[in-house]
This record gives C-alpha cells, sequence and structure tokens, in this order.
C-alpha cells in the first residue's frame, strides 16, 4: 500500500512542471496584450492631448486674427476720418484763400462794368471801350475759373438770398411788376457743387 501512495506522489510531481509549462506562454501572452493594451491607451491618451493642444492653439491664433482684423478696420477707420478731414481742411483753406483774394477784385470788375454801361454805342467801339471791354470780360472769365460767378438778376422775382433791394421804379409793363428791373451793383457768389456762398449780393432795382 505504501509503495502505491509513493507512486501516486511521484506521478503527480511528474505532472506539475507539464502543467507550469502549458500556463506559462498563456501567462506571458496576457500580459503581452495588458502591456500593449496599456501602450495603445496611453497612445491614444497622448494623442488626444495632443489635439487638445493644437485645437487650442488654433482658437488662440483665430483670437488674435479676430483681434488684428478689428484693430485693422479700426485703425483703418480712424484713417479714412483723419484723410477727409485733412481734404476737407486743404479745400476750405483753397476755397477762404480764392474767397478772400476774389473780393479785393470785385469792386474793381464792378468798376469796369459800370464804366461800361456808362459808354455810348460809338464810344463802345473805339480802342479805349474795347479795351475795357476786354479786360472786364477777362476779369469775369478769370473769377468763373475759380468757380466765382455773377448773380443772375434782371427779369427775375427778387430773392432775399441773393438779391439786395435798393428801391422801386414805377413800370408801365405789367410783366415786370415785381421783377427786377436794373441792377444796380452786380453780386457774386462762390459756387462749388452744391455749395453756393454769396460773396457780394446783386443790389437791385424792382418794379412797381
Amino acid at each position: 500500500m505504501t509503495d502505491i501512495n509513493n507512486q501516486n506522489i511521484q506521478n503527480t510531481e511528474n505532472l506539475a512542471p507539464e502543467v507550469e509549462t502549458q500556463e506559462a506562454p498563456e501567462l506571458e501572452e496576457m500580459l503581452e496584450e495588458i502591456k500593449q493594451k496599456d501602450e495603445e491607451e496611453s497612445a491614444h491618451s497622448d494623442l488626444l492631448s495632443q489635439i487638445k493642444d493644437l485645437t487650442n492653439q488654433i482658437k488662440e491664433k483665430e483670437e488674435i486674427a479676430k483681434n488684428s482684423q478689428i484693430a485693422y478696420l479700426h485703425l483703418k477707420s480712424d484713417f479714412d476720418i483723419l484723410q477727409r478731414q485733412t481734404e476737407q481742411k486743404i479745400q476750405n483753406a483753397n476755397r477762404d484763400a480764392i474767397i478772400t483774394v476774389a473780393k479785393k477784385f470785385l469792386p474793381f470788375v464792378e468798376n469796369l462794368r459800370k464804366s461800361l454801361l456808362n459808354l455810348s454805342s460809338e464810344q463802345q467801339e473805339t480802342s479805349i471801350g474795347k479795351g475795357i471791354k476786354m479786360m472786364y470780360d477777362g476779369f469775369l472769365k478769370n473769377l468763373e475759373s475759380l468757380k466765382i460767378e455773377a448773380i443772375p438778376a434782371v427779369g427775375l422775382a427778387p430773392d432775399p438770398q441773393f438779391h439786395e433791394p435798393v428801391s422801386m421804379q414805377a413800370t408801365e409793363d405789367e410783366a415786370l411788376k415785381g421783377k427786377i428791373i436794373q441792377e444796380f451793383e452786380q453780386g457774386f457768389v462762390f459756387k462749388d457743387g452744391e455749395e453756393t456762398l454769396v460773396l457780394i449780393p446783386s443790389k437791385v432795382i424792382v418794379g412797381s
């Protein structure tokens, strides 16, 4: 009996290494799979972290670009306003200079006009008369080049913005009653586009 038990124990001991030998590769394979999964999860986590960082960087760049665009638009708007203001100041300065100089010559132009009106038909044909007419026309042409025009008067109803009645004169022509029948002193305006400035109002005589 003792011999049988000893033989069983010996057989069991002989089987143990075989079982261990069979289980060892499976355990190693499981450990390897676990290790690979850990590495894959770690790599996946790193990839997600990198994607998150890149996303944040993109958002930062977009914010910087947005702020830069807003700053550029503000700067451009300020520049455009400054440019318009500068151009307007230059235009106003040029206009004021023209008006200042022109006003000094307008009385002389008026004297030439009145001199022509006082000349007879024969006198207007003389060299002196023609010289006065040439000077007068030349001044009017130069004034027009500076955007300064004579105010229309005779035959029109008086306009308080442009005409200054100095007297009334009886007339038999019903069509001229209440209208300007004579220009006592010629008026001038500076006209640039929609802007009209009266330099000298036209002094007129109105029919009654």
